[in-house]
């Protein structure tokens, strides 16, 4: 079963994956908060002056400067306390983000786990592990495999959504271990892993690099295989990359009917 239509000619998936990631540059998104934005509707570009900055004030270092992120706490050892600590515990990574937190869904050892790096909004400013027309698009993407969404689970590695939808790279080791706590507890027969910063986390590679074979998470004492893929988000705003999802996907285990 596919769910993409019949191939045409297009160019390399490395140049389209490039014009994406030019694409996104101009957008802004790869953009620190500090950085200026391009004026993509100008006919010459605009440079706001940097403000000179003021000579260093000594103060006392915020908490949230400080603290590092937490390497040995301690994990809830089963789902159910595993679920409610996510949900209540102040000293998350995500506590200072946002009071909004998108806990995981849906059923325990199943066919397939689904991880992305963050929820998102939808148009009315709502946050889903997957707004409805990208959640859409994954069901069909699972159905493709032969998976139906009841056998599924579906997650984000932080909770939130930061201010400028980017997770500091210091925070990556404890929600990687997390994470691969979070997989134990599930027990998944595969996982199929959405977009560069859930590749980076996990594998300590890009997107690009991540994808081109089939990838293993190494949790407790078992071994689950696992894929790397394009988000349905950029599916949706650039459909070319569909038949390289298709390509993906295709690398799971085949899974059986119920």
């Amino acid at each position: 079963m596919n769910f993409t239509s019949a191939p045409t000619a297009n160019p390399s998936t490395e140049s389209m994956v490039k014009s994406l990631q030019h694409w996104w540059s101009l957008a802004g998104v790869e953009l620190d908060y500090e950085d200026q934005p391009s004026a993509l509707l100008a006919s010459e570009p605009v440079i706001a002056p940097r403000p000179v900055p003021a000579p260093p004030v000594a103060t006392e270092p915020t908490p949230a400067e400080t603290k590092p992120p937490v390497q040995n706490e301690r994990l809830p050892t089963g789902y159910d306390d595993f679920i409610a600590w996510l949900a209540n515990d102040p000293g998350l990574v995500e506590a200072g983000w946002s009071k909004h937190r998108v806990l995981p869904e849906g059923s325990l050892k199943p066919e397939v786990m689904v991880v992305s790096a963050l929820p998102e909004k939808n148009r009315h400013g709502d946050v889903h592990l997957f707004n409805p027309d990208n959640q859409k698009l994954l069901e069909k993407m699972l159905a493709a495999i032969g998976c139906d969404s009841d056998r599924s689970y579906r997650t984000s590695i932080a909770l939130s959504l930061p201010v400028d939808g980017r997770i500091d790279e210091r925070h990556w080791p404890s929600l990687k271990k997390r994470l691969l706590h979070h997989i134990g507890l599930v027990d998944p027969k595969r996982v199929i892993c959405f977009g560069d910063m859930a590749a980076k986390i996990i594998f300590g590679e890009d997107m690009l690099t991540a994808r081109k074979n089939k990838q293993f998470i190494n949790h407790d004492s078992s071994k689950t295989e696992a894929i790397v893929t394009f988000h349905p988000r950029i599916l949706i705003e650039r459909p070319m990359f569909k038949a390289e999802a298709w390509k993906d996907l295709q690398m799971l285990t085949r899974i059986s009917a119920p």
